[in-house]
């Protein structure tokens, strides 16, 4: 039997998407690839210290080689990291993780953008995109755990619905949730 309209349970998006930001800013998304792993870590080697402490919730300055190996190695099923590039200047400029339970009900969405980038609307952009990904997938919430302290993060997470509550052993931390119903 075959259901019509039974969501797509992989997180993968096969092809490049376009995006613009609100200030005008093309983006070119696509899924991470084997050779992008230098590209990736030069582009965390770029964030500042506090953007490296709000994406890992550490005092690291640059990504580990397991953790460069978890970025590059998506199974683009129930985790995909799209890297979002200037089209103009095609510079790495973003970097988007999401990734879904085993249940495929919930998933955690991490979003990084290069200094020179933000205020431009990509974290915004990049948010959404992931809404409407996680959305047209059929999970049910989106979540993000942020530091308290990355206040711009969590005003673009709350112009998009999410609603905030504490993070259980951390009270440094806040746990945003997006229904998605």
């Amino acid at each position: 039997m075959t259901l019509t309209n039974a969501p797509d349970t992989t997180l993968s998006e096969a092809t490049e998407t376009c995006l613009q930001t609100r200030s005008g800013v093309d983006l070119r998304l696509r899924p991470v690839a084997d050779s992008d792993a230098d590209s990736v870590n030069q582009f965390f080697d770029g964030l500042t210290a506090d953007d490296m402490q709000f994406r890992f919730l550490s005092g690291q300055s640059h990504l580990s080689s397991a953790q460069l190996a978890a970025m590059i190695g998506v199974d683009h099923r129930h985790r995909e990291h799209l890297l979002a590039f200037d089209a103009a200047t095609s510079e790495l400029i973003a970097s988007l993780l999401i990734a879904a339970d085993d249940a495929f009900v919930t998933a955690e969405v991490a979003i990084s953008v290069a200094p020179a980038y933000k205020t431009r609307g990509v974290g915004w952009t990049l948010l959404n995109h992931a809404v409407d990904l996680a959305r047209a997938r059929g999970l049910k919430t989106l979540r993000s755990i942020e530091s308290r302290a990355n206040r711009g993060a969590m005003e673009v997470e709350r112009t998009l619905g999410f609603k905030a509550s504490d993070y259980d052993g951390d009270a440094t931390l806040a746990l945003l949730e997006l229904e998605l119903r």
